[in-house]
């Protein structure tokens, strides 16, 4: 029977291409990882590694073992890391970056008692959310995305045996910082001289997308994505020194501290952003879940 820890060794080997390297990496001896390493051929019945002069090479069937194995550790990992905490209770969430998320729960976990809550945030694609609440990493993963993305959202929270409750739509905003790019308030505006700052690049990403400006007339096909992060903090420091913009949702609420930034309405009026939260389907909320959710409810509607 294959052990996890040929596969691991097999693996390590096969990323290094080195035995000797291998070793160091698992804290054990090069003659060590031969001996593992030759158990595992034997068990699969076939070479594995062709042994060269300065390293290993994987052979075709220790490519086609490599996909297969490689799968098995990072499902190892991800079941490793959902039970890592434990404490009394648990709060697993995700959400695209976004301050606004952030300070929120800041507040959240300030108004209640959450000595014994293990609490893990994650700031993930939209994309990446849903193999996590799917996999059961995170209960709850609250997103963004555009209303002409719902069909394909829709179907693909369905694959996944998800579901999505909307929570709140807002308008579509071009926001430049403290250096934000000429002429972007002015009459001669043009989308060319935009250079943007986003979070994540996948399909649900809104700076590819948001294609249409009614209010200006033009298309964003001319704007550039010079930069892309999974850091909101980034993003906002980039927006407060450089001439970047990003595309993303109105604040959802009145607390708006992105007032700070020069602010191009697109789409005229209307609110095309969608915000919510997905879950697995059918199945019943945790207490801190369901409680940081009804948070989550009073902060959009709170007037300030």
């Amino acid at each position: 029977m294959i052990e996890i820890k040929q596969l691991q060794y097999f693996v390590v080997c096969a990323n290094l291409s080195s035995f000797s390297r291998a070793a160091d990496v698992l804290y054990t001896s090069q003659a060590n990882v031969s001996k593992v390493i030759k158990s595992l051929e034997k068990e699969m019945g076939c070479v594995l590694f062709v042994r060269k002069n300065r390293g290993v090479e994987l052979t075709e069937r220790g490519k086609q073992v490599y996909r297969y194995a490689s799968c098995v550790i990072d499902n190892m990992q991800r079941m490793t890391d959902s039970f890592r905490m434990r404490k009394e209770e648990e709060l697993l969430l995700s959400w695209n970056p976004s301050s606004w998320l952030a300070a929120v729960f800041a507040d959240f976990y300030q108004e209640n008692e959450m000595s014994n809550v293990g609490v893990h945030i994650m700031s993930v694609s939209t994309e990446e959310m849903m193999g996590r609440v799917a996999s059961g990493q995170d209960e709850i993963g609250f997103c963004y995305l555009l209303e002409e993305q719902l069909p394909l959202f829709q179907y693909r929270l369905d694959r996944n045996k998800l579901e999505f409750l909307e929570l709140k739509r807002t308008e579509l905003v071009l926001y430049f910082g403290a250096g934000k790019a000429a002429g972007a308030s002015d009459e001669d505006f043009s989308m060319e001289k935009v250079n943007l700052v986003q979070c994540y690049e996948d399909e649900f990403t809104m700076g590819s997308h948001a294609d249409f400006s009614a209010e200006r007339k033009e298309t964003l096909g001319g704007a550039k994505v010079a930069v892309i992060t999974n850091s909101d903090y980034v993003m906002n420091r980039l927006l407060q020194r450089t001439d970047l913009g990003n595309i993303s949702g109105a604040y959802l609420n009145s607390e708006d501290e992105s007032a700070q930034y020069t602010r191009v309405s697109l789409r005229d009026q209307t609110k095309p952003v969608v915000f919510g939260c997905m879950q697995r389907t059918g199945e019943k909320q945790s207490f801190w879940a369901e409680k940081f959710l009804d948070f989550v409810r009073k902060r959009m509607d709170a007037q300030v």
